[in-house]
């Protein structure tokens, strides 16, 4: 992963929650996600993410769109600017949400 570009790539798609034990999504019920990545190769790498994200406690993941993001200064949404710097810092980040995540 290149923490030392600009560009992160966000790959929007849906999951299932698969945590029993969880106040704030319940089990079993489907979400949009988005998950930030700084790997350009994500792509040959989608395992590993996939991975990452069920090691969170989803599963049924599905990615249906991907944006590429070269400067933070075009995100207007809260959630994702704080996700960008996260995956920034981490290489990958996640977001859960009830309606679908896009970048614009």
């Amino acid at each position: 992963m290149d923490n030392t570009s600009n560009t992160v790539y966000v790959l929007s798609g849906y999951a299932k929650c698969s945590m029993t034990n969880n106040n704030k999504y319940k089990h079993g019920n489907q979400h949009s996600i988005g998950l930030l990545t700084t790997d350009e190769n994500y792509q040959d790498n989608l395992q590993h993410l996939t991975t990452f994200v069920k090691d969170l406690g989803w599963d049924s993941i599905m990615f249906c769109m991907v944006e590429k993001v070269e400067d933070i200064n075009t995100l207007e949404n809260d959630v994702l600017i704080s996700s960008f710097i996260r995956a920034k810092e981490k290489g990958q980040s996640l977001v859960v949400n009830d309606l679908p995540i896009t970048v614009h």
